[in-house]
């Protein structure tokens, strides 16, 4: 029997991906301006935006100089698409290549398990943040992506896998809009508030490296006083 011929992730139906659905597209389109605002506070020139799928509503502009890499996953290969082609658990980066690492509805599908903080911590510059963006599983909207295999995103499991990697765990904020039904033809403005019912959950973390830390000058002055080392 002659093998079956490999079908490419742009022939999967939009119907299997829930973020190309309307639905999906219209939660994308709130979401950006925040993670658009959020994006252009963060320190360092270049981001890295991994998003939950191929579809076409992931897309944030940031502002300045900054630099974004978007890469798609894709459900059906469980690797990353888009201006390269990677595994989920080994990113082709060098060390402190990016100041901003956004996982944008990545922790909704399965293969995210096999997603590596500490890498992410070694890819990030000093000072960097590591964003997460999931589903609420609170929220209403599940009634519609629940049956499409998706994941909500556990902020205490996160918390602990992100910690274990040395981050530190600073927001952890509602995005999004919290009835899917009060939405019409036009995108709501995403509203970055207390987590009840949202759409969203955004955990923002920092990466802290140890370093030297100066004694302040009095301390310092009183140390040499005394003869201490």
């Amino acid at each position: 029997m002659p093998p079956m011929p490999a079908t490419s992730a742009a022939a999967i139906a939009p119907s299997l991906d829930w973020f190309a659905s309307a639905a999906g597209a219209r939660l994308l389109a709130c979401e950006a301006p925040g993670l658009h605002e959020l994006g252009s506070r963060c320190v360092g020139s270049r981001a890295l935006v991994l998003c939950g799928s191929r579809a076409a509503g992931f897309d944030v502009a940031l502002e300045g100089p900054r630099a974004a890499l978007s890469v798609g996953f894709e459900a059906r290969s469980g690797a990353l698409a888009g201006p390269l082609r990677a595994g989920i658990d080994g990113l082709p980066f060098c060390r402190e290549s990016f100041g901003l690492i956004l996982a944008w509805h990545l922790p909704a599908q399965a293969a995210f398990e096999r997603f590596d903080f500490a890498e992410a911590a070694e890819l990030l510059q000093p000072e960097g943040e590591l964003v997460l963006v999931g589903l609420n599983g609170l929220s209403a909207w599940r009634l519609h992506w629940q049956r499409y295999g998706l994941l909500p995103l556990s902020v205490n499991r996160m918390r602990q896998r992100a910690q274990a990697a040395g981050f530190e765990l600073r927001a952890v904020r509602g995005l999004g809009p919290r009835w899917p039904w009060s939405l019409g033809t036009e995108p709501a403005p995403a509203v970055l508030q207390s987590t009840t019912l949202c759409a969203s959950l955004l955990m923002q973390l920092k990466r802290r490296r140890p370093g030297m830390t100066p004694l302040p000058a009095r301390r310092a002055l009183a140390a040499a006083r005394l003869g201490a080392p």
